[in-house]
C-alpha cells in the first residue's frame, strides 16, 4: 500500500468516525426532546417544540387520542407549532386493540352501558383526567394555564374537561367528539375558557347535527362555544382542520402570554 492510499484511507476512518460521533449527539438530543414520563396514574409522553426541554414555564397543550391509538399516532397532528411549546401527549389507561382505550371496553364495553353508566363513567374518567392536568400544571408551572385538545373518544373528555373543569385551562378542543349533554351545569365564571368544537359535516360516527346541539347548549349555559364545520369530511381530521385549530391554540396561547 503507498502512501497516499493510506492516508486516504485514514482519512476515511476519521470522517466515519466523526460522522458516527455527531449521529449520536444528535440521537441524545432528540431523545431528550421527547421522553415518556409518568404522573397520576397516566403515562405519557412529553415532547417540547421550537424549544430546549428544560425550558421553564413553557405553555402546555394536552393530547388525547382516539380510541385503540397512541400518543405517538396523536403526535402526528400537533407538530406544525411554530412557538415553543410544551406536548403533553397522555396514554389511555386500559389496552383496546393495538393501542389503547380511555374506558373500559373489557368485559364490559363502556358503548353498551346504560345512558346512567355510561355518564358515571364518563364523568369517573374526567375527574381522573382532571387530577392528571392539576398535576401536569404544578409540575411544569407553565406560564399560561393548559390546553387541551383530543379526537373522537379523547374528544368526549375534552367536552368533559372544558365544562366541568373550566377552571384548568386555556381552551377544550374536542375533535370528532360527543358528550352527554346531562354533563352541562351552568358556568358562572365571565371569564371561562373557550370550547371551539371541530367536526366533519359527513362524520357517520358522530352525527354533525349533535355537535350543532352541543355547540348551542353551551352557549345557553354560559359558555364560550363554537363550531368549526368541514364540508364532505367523515370521522377524521383532513389539513384544513389541523391548520385552524393549529392557527387558534397559537393565538390563545400568544394572547394569554401578553
Amino acid at each position: 500500500m503507498n502512501d497516499l492510499t493510506g492516508n486516504s484511507y485514514k482519512f476515511f476512518y476519521k470522517l466515519l468516525a466523526a460522522s458516527i460521533f455527531l449521529t449520536s449527539i444528535f440521537l441524545s438530543v432528540q431523545t431528550v426532546k421527547s421522553q415518556e414520563k409518568q404522573i397520576s396514574g397516566y403515562s405519557y409522553k412529553e415532547t417540547v417544540l421550537n424549544a430546549d426541554a428544560t425550558a421553564e414555564g413553557l405553555p402546555i397543550i394536552v393530547g388525547l387520542h382516539w380510541s385503540g391509538s397512541t400518543p405517538e399516532e396523536f403526535e402526528n397532528y400537533l407538530k406544525d407549532f411554530t412557538k415553543p411549546v410544551r406536548i403533553i401527549l397522555v396514554q389511555a389507561p386500559y389496552a383496546h386493540k393495538s393501542g389503547y382505550s380511555f374506558f373500559v371496553r373489557q368485559p364490559k364495553d363502556y358503548y353498551q352501558l346504560p345512558a346512567d353508566e355510561k355518564m358515571e363513567t364518563l364523568l369517573r374518567e374526567g375527574e381522573k383526567l382532571s387530577k392528571f392536568i392539576e398535576e401536569i400544571t404544578a409540575h411544569y408551572k407553565p406560564k399560561v394555564k393548559p390546553i387541551i385538545i383530543g379526537a373522537s373518544q379523547g374528544g368526549d373528555l375534552s367536552y368533559v374537561i372544558g365544562i366541568r373543569y373550566n377552571h384548568l385551562i386555556s381552551l377544550s378542543c374536542p375533535l370528532l367528539a360527543t358528550m352527554d349533554e346531562r354533563i352541562i351545569n351552568s358556568l358562572a365564571m365571565k371569564n371561562s375558557a373557550p370550547i371551539n368544537i371541530f367536526h366533519g359535516t359527513a362524520d357517520p360516527i358522530v352525527n354533525i347535527e349533535l355537535a350543532k346541539k352541543h355547540t348551542k347548549s353551551l352557549k345557553k349555559n354560559g359558555f364560550k362555544a363554537k363550531l368549526h364545520k368541514y364540508k364532505n369530511i367523515k370521522h377524521d381530521i383532513p389539513d384544513a382542520m389541523k391548520a385552524d385549530y393549529v392557527k387558534l391554540i397559537s393565538r390563545i396561547l400568544s394572547a394569554a402570554e401578553r
